[in-house]
């Protein structure tokens, strides 16, 4: 049996969530199932002249690598109109295709597993003009087609089926986190110290995007009276670049004592993500939409308390371990805000509970749900 991974998210130099997703599959799968053998399939045009491995085995000897020497810039467009190539054409024999961003490469192979992470796309059309009414003709077809489709949630597992209600086989597999290692003092001084940050902060991880809520998140942080400041950490996406210009807009706006506290960072290396974590006094998500919601356990993982949204999927990620508020209230906002900003006994009550909370959530036992899927599905064929 021969399971295809598509590893192209994974190596996006800036991976989002969904490239996270992508590698730790690649990573755990051949762990969790022995058996089959899996391949990780993506595009590397400049390795026509040397085979380069992205993907470390870790002594698996059932993972292996195949680079279809295509140029990316030309396959995208190309396969999504005319649904050619096909990865078999490339030389990919599959019995299952783990299709990891939504949407599979051109295949015969009826043994696909579509993985959804969100309805976004439709929930706030606005925000992603990239996925048009051919993209969003495909994933119709492919939800039909597909053996199995695999949603992050059972929020996510809800909205997809309240939307796309002919759907058959959908499994709601929760995400992992890894175990978080804290960076040394000097690290985080370090950091602290390289984008100029003045003081003890709030931090928000995550992409520049309008379902974000960050526009809702800076004007609750300019009605709380604190020292404190709100580090946002994330870089513009590249289906809605404008959103960035138009929160520093929002931030120029502030009066002096809230905009003089705020910075925003731009995309940040893993490395210093995780400093900024593991120094921040809070985590504030307060996102509008989720399909699973990463950030909220990698505070949980870091020990920082968590102020997240009672919306989408993100009380079910989060249960009793943080802070819930209505994401459409700013007032609300605040005042958690300053809750948690303000008492260190709710901060320390939360950290307990994200602790023990973050431990039921293991990309182990996502790989093996995930396996078990695939399995069935290389049925099909």
């Amino acid at each position: 049996m021969r399971i295809a991974i598509d590893a192209r998210p994974a190596l996006d130099p800036r991976r989002t969530g969904v490239g996270h997703y992508a590698r730790e599959m690649i990573r755990w799968l051949p762990r969790v199932d022995p058996m089959p053998e899996y391949v990780a399939w993506y595009l590397h045009a400049r390795g026509l002249l040397s085979r380069q491995r992205f993907f470390a085995s870790d002594g698996n000897s059932n993972l292996d690598e195949h680079a279809s020497r295509f140029p990316a810039r030309i396959f995208q467009p190309v396969s999504w109109r005319l649904r050619v190539p096909r990865v078999e054409w490339l030389g990919v024999d599959l019995d299952a295709l783990l299709a990891t961003n939504f949407l599979p490469p051109p295949t015969r192979s009826n043994g696909v597993v579509l993985v959804v992470h969100d309805l976004a796309f439709e929930r706030f059309p606005e925000t992603a003009p990239q996925m048009d009414a051919r993209w969003r003709r495909r994933f119709s077809s492919w939800l039909k087609r597909s053996a199995a489709v695999i949603v992050p949630s059972e929020s996510a597992r809800r909205d997809l089926l309240s939307r796309h209600g002919g759907v058959e086989r959908v499994f709601a597999i929760p995400h992992g986190v890894e175990p978080f290692e804290r960076p040394a003092d000097a690290e985080l001084e370090r950091v602290r110290s390289a984008y100029r940050i003045g003081g003890r902060y709030a931090l928000f991880v995550g992409g520049l995007e309008p379902r974000k809520n960050l526009h809702g998140l800076i004007e609750a942080f300019r009605r709380v009276d604190t020292d404190a400041w709100l580090v946002v950490a994330g870089g513009r996406v590249n289906w809605i670049p404008g959103e960035s210009g138009r929160l520093e807009t929002a931030v120029a706006a502030l009066p002096e004592q809230a905009r003089s506290r705020i910075v925003m960072t731009g995309y940040v290396p893993e490395a210093d993500k995780r400093a900024l974590l593991a120094g921040a006094q809070v985590l504030a998500y307060p996102s509008l939409y989720e399909g699973f919601g990463f950030p909220v356990l990698e505070g949980f993982a870091a020990g920082v308390p968590v102020l997240t949204s009672n919306a989408s999927s993100l009380p079910e990620v989060a249960g009793d371990a943080a802070l819930l508020v209505d994401p459409h209230d700013p007032g609300q906002i605040a005042d958690a805000l300053a809750r948690l900003l303000e008492d260190e006994g709710l901060r320390e009550g939360l950290r307990r509970a994200g602790a023990e909370r973050v431990h039921a959530f293991t990309w182990e036992a996502s790989a093996r749900r995930t396996a078990e899927v695939l399995k069935t599905a290389a049925a099909v064929r």
